[in-house]
């Protein structure tokens, strides 16, 4: 599973999830591997947390080497995940 945190600034939240939910259905949810992916975020708006499970931590890496060079990938960037993790399910 991979995770990541994002704080953001009020107001930020709309926009980071439209970009989320974009790079998932353009470029993560045909990539092989790839099982699902779920947003949470606190009541304030302030946290949002993408959880990310995929089939092993080699089809991950492939796609973190894939998506590099991602515009939407960037611009997701541009808003500074704090936490980003790989944890195994057990």
């Amino acid at each position: 599973m991979h995770y990541v945190r994002f704080a953001l600034q009020p107001g930020e939240k709309d926009s980071l999830i439209a970009l989320i939910r974009n790079f998932f259905d353009k470029e993560v949810k045909t990539f092989e591997g790839f099982i699902s992916f779920k947003l949470h975020a606190n009541e304030e708006g302030t946290v949002l947390i993408n959880y990310a499970t995929w089939e092993s931590v080699e089809h991950f890496q492939k796609f973190v080497a894939f998506a590099a060079n991602s515009d939407i990938s960037k611009q997701i960037q541009a808003f500074k995940p704090q936490s980003d993790r790989v944890y195994e399910l057990v």
